[in-house]
């Protein structure tokens, strides 16, 4: 583990990297899924370092971007975000993609949601977050609110795919509800591994 700020059972979170930018240009070219196919610019690694040199120039930062990494073989699975962080108020938007398809569906995105909820709420003290879904991901969905998110609203006609306009799926947590969820997903764990 290198540079690791918070550390799980299986994986860590550590501040995105410029070289990291050819892994994920690679898993950002190939995504399977094709509802995430929202007006997909491919990016280059060259794109990648851009944005972490824009990230890391803002004082304070309006957001932070952390890459996911197995603590097995310290690989790169995904990225996870804080965007629009008000300093003042202490909220942000959450951001999470396991670009890794070969991680998914095992919990290794739940587990570092978790890991991003910590440090938002117990490292930065922030008090309030959001996330946005797109509605045909239902996978995301359903992961958020396991993490203690409640359904906050609904914008319409967010996005278009193939002439059809769909909806974006808000949700919002804040810390005391996060706490709650946090300590009923460390509850599961500890079973699962007694069994």
């Amino acid at each position: 583990m290198r540079n690791a700020l918070v550390v799980g059972p299986r994986l860590y979170l550590r501040p995105s990297e410029k070289e990291d930018g050819g892994d994920l240009a690679r898993f950002q070219a190939t995504e399977p899924e094709t509802f995430m196919e929202r007006g997909r610019v491919p990016f280059s690694p060259l794109a990648f370092d851009a944005l972490i040199d824009d990230i890391f120039k803002q004082q304070p930062p309006s957001e932070v971007w952390l890459t996911a990494c197995a603590k097995a073989g310290d690989t790169l699975i995904g990225a996870f975000q804080l965007f629009d962080i008000d300093w003042i108020n202490r909220t942000a938007e959450t951001g999470a993609w396991i670009y890794d398809p070969a991680y998914r569906g095992q919990g290794y995105g739940t587990e570092a949601k978790h890991l991003l909820l910590e440090y938002a709420f117990d490292h930065l003290q922030l008090h309030a977050l959001n996330s946005y879904v797109w509605e045909p991901n239902v996978r995301s969905a359903s992961a958020v609110q396991k993490q203690g998110y409640r359904p906050a609203g609904r914008l319409k006609w967010e996005d278009v795919k193939h002439g059809v306009h769909r909806d974006a799926l808000l949700f919002d947590l804040l810390r005391d509800e996060w706490v709650v969820a946090r300590d009923a997903w460390r509850v599961s764990l500890a079973a699962r591994e007694q069994t």
